[in-house]
């Protein structure tokens, strides 16, 4: 089951559900890896009915976790062993009726553990338990969550200690902090002075310690770095042109382990992690792992090789072929038999809008539902006369376009989809298609939202507009309007829907 297409799990989570709704038995009977398809309303435990070590045991959402946080407020459960899924609800509200020893415990118990998962945690989260140590703040930084010590301030690390200090918060993911807040420049030249680094020059020493903060650096410093600067920068999400400049500059030196670029093979590129994805001709142009034929219908005919099921198979598939090659090798049978693996490999913009042109050649009718289901990220580059020429009938193929992994939608387009969706007869926005729409739910217009179903509240609407929000807090104060009883409980059912006025109407 687990393998399953998401709607099939949704709806087998949905009938164990409807056995018994009590809180306690949903927890006890949907499995473990399942758990995140139970609706947050469901979580609302007592402090009598709760059992911590079969919430433990299970996966969560962040704002699930939220909802049953706050139970952890008595409980005799050893807080060392909680869950990074379920420390990860932690909040200020969840935590307001704890002792401030158990809220210690519980920011302690977050912190990087050999083994364990990273509790992943907002920026909100960080700065309220930053703020609940009201500065009583331990000189063993390693005590913490290496994301909230982005916001310490200088009076908070003892002089003596600074290089613990910035060891300890180079294992922080740095764009969780606002750049408003501009850390990646006061952590930068605080660690200039605690570590004495004169000029743009960095040693193998100074690189360690800085850990990621490597990732904010800026193309000077990448460039006269040692070059274990190279696998730091493997842990970053994303890469200015500068910083990617000043990496081929520094690989081209030929200084680096990975040695001359000519002499790269395979393998070397597998080494380099995620950085040749970033690459330019500056270092593709350096090699190729082709031999061109060149005659004067080079341009005309394919010349690297058509593409067939072995060449797909090939783990480097499709580099040696450039956006020509590519459009001119590639026939329409041989996708169309291998449009999975195809779709699945190649992530050009250009290249994945030549596996769109074929397909509609391919399907003059129509591209149908289990077609579209295997577009994958090729999806996101397509225009809004592709989208209508797609089949979009089942809640299988919804889901399927709507996966985060494959990148976000246009808000346009994702309404698009949904509209082609709720265009089919019996088709409505209930539970499973909200499961799958997540924040795209925010591109329809206020007219669709109103269709929606209290029942099937469950939303990411961080992206709404406040006219979205008024109608879907709407929607949800009718749907948790049962849990009035506990502010607690109803302000974090109802806090992703509020907006001004609703927030308004809250304090009222």
């Amino acid at each position: 089951m687990l393998t399953a297409p998401t709607v099939v799990q949704q709806t087998f989570v949905e009938k164990i559900i409807s056995v018994d709704t009590s809180p306690d038995k949903v927890v006890l009977n949907v499995p473990d890896a399942m758990a995140t398809e139970i609706p947050p309303s469901l979580l609302v435990f007592s402090e009598e009915t709760v059992n911590i070590s079969v919430i433990n045991g299970k996966k969560w959402t962040q704002n699930q976790a939220s909802m049953f946080f706050g139970t952890l407020a008595k409980t005799n459960f050893d807080i060392e062993q909680l869950s990074p899924s379920v420390l990860q609800g932690f909040t200020c509200t969840s935590v307001q009726r704890m002792t401030t020893t158990r809220i210690q415990r519980l920011i302690r118990a977050c912190r990087p553990r050999r083994g364990r998962a990273k509790v992943v945690l907002k920026e909100s989260q960080l700065t309220c338990m930053y703020n609940l140590l009201n500065g009583d703040i331990s000189q063993n930084f390693t005590d913490y969550p290496s994301d909230m010590l982005l916001y310490l301030n200088n009076k908070d690390v003892k002089r003596p200690n600074c290089r613990s200090y910035i060891s300890a918060v180079g294992a922080a993911e740095f764009s969780v902090a606002s750049s408003i807040l501009n850390k990646d420049s006061l952590l930068l030249n605080e660690a200039r002075t605690c570590l004495g680094i004169k000029g743009l020059n960095l040693s193998r020493d100074n690189v360690e310690v800085l850990g990621n903060m490597a990732c904010t650096l800026n193309s000077s410093y990448i460039q006269n770095a040692d070059p274990l600067i190279l696998e730091k920068l493997k842990a970053c999400k994303d890469f200015s042109g500068s910083q990617v400049a000043a990496m081929e500059t520094l690989l081209l030196s030929g200084k680096t382990p990975y040695g001359n670029v000519k002499m790269w093979n395979r393998r070397t590129l597998e080494n380099l992690g995620i950085l040749p994805l970033y690459f330019t001709r500056n270092i593709w142009g350096q090699f190729t792992t082709v031999r061109w034929i060149h005659h004067p219908f080079s341009t005309l005919c394919c010349t690297v090789g058509n593409i067939t099921q072995v060449t797909v198979s090939v783990t480097s598939f499709p580099f040696g072929y450039d956006q020509t090659q590519f459009d001119l090798c590639l026939d329409i049978p041989v996708l169309k038999n291998n449009l999975n693996s195809i779709c699945d490999k190649v992530d050009d913009d250009e290249f994945q809008k030549i596996i769109l042109r074929k397909l509609n050649q391919a399907f003059p009718s129509g591209v149908s539902d289990d077609v579209v289901q295997v577009l994958g990220s090729v999806s996101r580059v397509a225009s809004l006369e592709d989208i209508s020429k797609w089949s979009i009938t089942t809640a299988d193929t919804l889901a399927a376009l709507m996966k985060a992994e494959d990148g976000s939608w246009e808000a346009a387009k994702s309404k698009a989809i949904i509209s082609k969706y709720l265009n089919t007869s019996g088709n409505t926005l209930g539970s499973i298609e909200l499961n799958s729409i997540d924040s795209n739910l925010c591109s329809l217009n206020t007219s669709t939202l109103k269709t929606i179903s209290p029942d099937s509240i469950r939303w990411n609407v961080a992206s709404c507009s406040s006219e979205q929000k008024r109608v879907l807090y709407e929607i949800s104060n009718t749907s948790f309007s049962s849990q009035r009883a506990s502010r607690t409980t109803f302000y974090n059912l109802i806090k992703p829907y509020l907006g001004k006025t609703s927030k308004s109407i809250i304090r009222n």
